[in-house]
């Protein structure tokens, strides 16, 4: 009952409008539940059984049970992989056109608004390339974020051996990278993507994205990693000697039975 209650409150959170996506939040729940639950059963029997404290519980626990533990925790990690591709179903994308001042809004499906307001185009030298830099500032509900900027470089080769270059002997070394501004948090990530500018103006074409759950991919990770660890990790074991004594046979003095 308490994991079909998580379930509809993640999915209602979300704004679910694909059927897959919601069916994998749903088992997500589900399985996350059951492997939660073990570890909860195993830690409070230790602490019925020994008195041990619950934290010292599930270390003695996960310790002496290293494969089976350590294999519920990568689980967690492949459950939590899902979840995160299952955010990608309801990412959201704006193109606009906006001049200095100029704003757009755009929804996001947790429920609130964004708002990017354009504030202008720098350009300046950097190292071994030229960069183009936008910049919008970021509202979310109306309540200011911050400032997020985005790049085109160009890079370039100097003609002659001098340092630094001048502009009049620059060679483009290859077409313009773009480099976008993002903004991430445990709910979305925010991206900006500087597209291009009308030409001798400050009139910006920019691109737009909220992609839901991507920290959770690389938090996925993590577990993964550890997961791994707990399960190959070495534990300790009986030498071969000591169990051959343990195996060996017993001697026993047996008395016998006095006679009536």
């Amino acid at each position: 009952m308490t994991a079909g209650l998580v379930t509809g409150v993640i999915l209602v959170a979300l704004g679910v409008r694909h059927f897959y996506a919601t069916l994998t939040v749903t088992l997500a729940v589900f399985v996350t539940a059951t492997i939660l639950q073990e570890f909860v059963r195993g830690v409070g029997a230790r602490h019925r059984l020994h008195g041990e404290g619950y934290l010292e519980a599930l270390t003695r626990l996960v310790g002496r049970s290293r494969r089976r533990y350590g294999g519920y925790v990568v689980h967690l990690a492949i459950v939590t992989y899902f979840v995160a591709f299952a955010g990608s179903a309801f990412n959201v994308n704006l193109e606009a056109s906006l001049k200095p001042g100029e704003s757009v809004d755009l929804a996001s499906p947790w429920g609130y608004s964004y708002t990017f307001t354009h504030i202008g185009v720098s350009q300046y030298d950097e190292l071994n390339r030229l960069v183009s830099a936008a910049t919008v500032e970021v509202a979310r509900d109306g309540e200011r974020v911050g400032i997020m900027k985005s790049e085109k470089r160009q890079h370039f080769t100097c003609a002659q051996p001098i340092s630094p270059c001048p502009r009049g002997l620059r060679q483009q070394s290859f077409e313009p990278s773009t480099e976008a501004g993002i903004r991430s948090d445990l709910r979305e990530d925010v991206y900006v993507v500087y597209a291009g500018s009308v030409e001798g103006t400050e009139e910006t074409y920019y691109k737009f994205t909220l992609n839901p759950l991507v920290w959770w991919l690389w938090f996925g990770g993590f577990v993964l990693v550890v997961g791994g660890v707990i399960t190959l990790w070495p534990g300790t074991t009986v030498r071969a000697s000591r169990r051959g004594d343990m195996q060996g046979g017993y001697a026993a003095q047996l008395v016998e039975k006095q006679r009536a």
